[in-house]
């Protein structure tokens, strides 16, 4: 019993990390660019690991393993970042989390293809709750100014990146173990977004590292590279092991309730009765698909 509990305790610990993180990232990026402040987040994550993988010997190989399964992974990973990013840009955090909300549905399509884990008659009925509520809340969103139809077009690109994301770490776990599995994403990050970084402020290593002497960005980041990245991402990818694409997404409703509680109660964003709806809708059917057979 206790080992069944596990993946089930860890997926949802690092869902309600990754329901933070947007309240971090929106913090961040008042002080700098998403690329920059990406590359910050994922070299400080990156470093942490490598010295921990030094410190206890842990071993890191790609010898002999599916390697194209873990590209698919970073692959994967690196959109869902720059997606949710962009994002985030036009929309904010409630909105932004709840729409991700939609997750699930997009993995069983990517389950189903790629893994052959196919879904129940229940389990697509269940899938237009949340299409419902999406739909209710892009409608009201818009109305309340605080979303333009190109953050919905982003926010439904990092759904798909994330569903993918599931779908190859699934995969990919039959080799690579959590840890593994986390450090060649954080390090593929910790690459693409510095290029990215430094190429938007003209390669300016002055510039690209000056938003760190302020505290409240610093602060932002290293909660995002440590908790949101390392613990979050760990915690995720032992469960990914352990558990069916669509079990593991569907806890994404934490994430969803984290960011909305954070969003509404910290960031003081907008609610009406519409939002609200949409969110009733939305949670319901991953709540339902949750526990669906």
């Amino acid at each position: 019993m206790k080992h069944n509990a596990l993946p089930v305790i860890s997926v949802a610990l690092g869902n309600i990390l990754w329901g933070l993180s947007f309240l971090f990232i929106q913090t961040a990026l008042q002080y700098a660019a998403s690329p920059v402040m990406l590359a910050h987040r994922f070299t400080i994550a990156v470093v942490i690991l490598a010295v921990f993988a030094l410190v206890t010997r842990k071993k890191i190989t790609l010898k002999g393993k599916d390697w194209p399964s873990l590209a698919m992974l970073m692959a994967a990973q690196l959109a869902y970042y720059f997606f949710e990013t962009q994002g985030l840009q036009y929309s904010n955090t409630t909105i932004s989390g709840l729409v991700l909300a939609v997750v699930p549905i997009v993995a069983i399509v990517t389950g189903a293809v790629f893994l052959k884990e196919y879904p129940t008659k229940r389990q697509v009925i269940l899938c237009l709750f949340p299409v419902a509520g999406v739909i209710v809340m892009t409608v009201s969103g818009k109305e309340l100014g605080v979303m333009k139809p190109l953050g919905i077009v982003f926010l439904l690109c990092a759904c798909f990146s994330s569903a993918m994301y599931k779908t190859a770490n699934r995969k990919s776990a039959r080799d690579f173990s959590p840890f593994e599995r986390t450090f060649f994403v954080l390090l593929a990050s910790a690459v693409t977004f510095t290029v990215a970084g430094l190429s938007m402020v003209s390669w300016d290593v002055g510039a690209f590292f000056q938003p760190l002497t302020n505290p409240m960005y610093t602060g932002s980041v290293l909660f995002l590279g440590v908790f949101c990245s390392i613990t979050a991402d760990i915690l995720v990818n032992y469960a990914a092991g352990r558990m069916p694409v669509l079990k593991v997404t569907a806890f994404g409703a934490l994430s969803t309730l984290c960011t909305m509680v954070t969003g509404v109660l910290i960031l003081h964003e907008p609610m009406n009765l519409s939002l609200l709806l949409g969110a009733v809708l939305i949670l319901f059917g991953i709540r339902k698909l949750t526990v669906s057979k």
